[in-house]
């Protein structure tokens, strides 16, 4: 994918709107009943790579992280003070939320799997902790999931967990200590048993689940 200037007429704008923000204030303020405190917002790490005429409202958008998914890149922007975060592959721009949830970004904050539905998770870090939001690519559209993913344990992740060619989204929280796992359209699937460390979770960090290690989250 080339550089240079996205043309307007093929840039998707605003899919996260003022409603769906705070919608995902609502929800991460919820997920954090587990006892997590927040952090208070902070700015993306600084990026050197910039993307000549293309705008990400207070400046030219700067490259923060980039992947690869069927042979094409794509690639995580954000504007100078390390907001207005955008999504871009190929002619589709995206713009996601995850520093107005009070999160940083830095160099791996985008990871994608490649599958016969791919998806990308945009994560924003806060002190131990992770917020991440999903976008999800199906007959060449990418789309996001209107569904902020908090985790206390500082991990959220996508493997496939139901061996179906397409991956789950992984949440691993501290209070109680277990891993949930959603659906990429956002529903919930199952949580794991309840460990007393996070280091107990098969496969911990690159956290590993079956079918059968889910049950009903309570």
């Amino acid at each position: 994918m080339g550089r240079g200037s996205t043309p307007r007429s093929v840039v998707v704008t605003a899919v996260l709107t003022a409603v769906v923000a705070l919608s995902a204030l609502v929800t991460v303020r919820l997920l954090r009943a587990d006892g997590t405190a927040a952090a208070p917002p902070a700015a993306a790490a600084a990026s050197t790579a910039v993307i000549a005429g293309a705008d990400c409202g207070d400046g030219p958008c700067q490259v923060v992280s980039q992947a690869s998914v069927h042979g094409e890149q794509v690639e995580l922007l954000a504007g100078p003070g390390g907001g207005n975060v955008r999504f871009q592959a190929g002619a589709s721009v995206l713009e996601v939320a995850v520093t107005q949830l009070g999160g940083r970004l830095d160099a791996n904050s985008l990871t994608c799997v490649t599958a016969a539905v791919s998806a990308c998770l945009v994560q924003a870090r806060q002190e131990n902790a992770t917020i991440a939001e999903l976008v999800v690519e199906r007959a060449g559209t990418w789309r996001p999931v209107a569904k902020p993913y908090y985790s206390s344990a500082g991990l959220v992740r996508l493997t496939d967990v139901g061996g179906d060619d397409a991956p789950e989204v992984v949440v691993v929280q501290t209070a109680p200590v277990l891993a949930r796992v959603f659906a990429l359209d956002g529903s919930a699937l199952g949580c794991t048993q309840r460990y007393t460390s996070v280091s107990q979770l098969p496969g911990w960090p690159e956290v590993q689940l079956a079918p059968g290690d889910l049950r009903a989250c309570s």
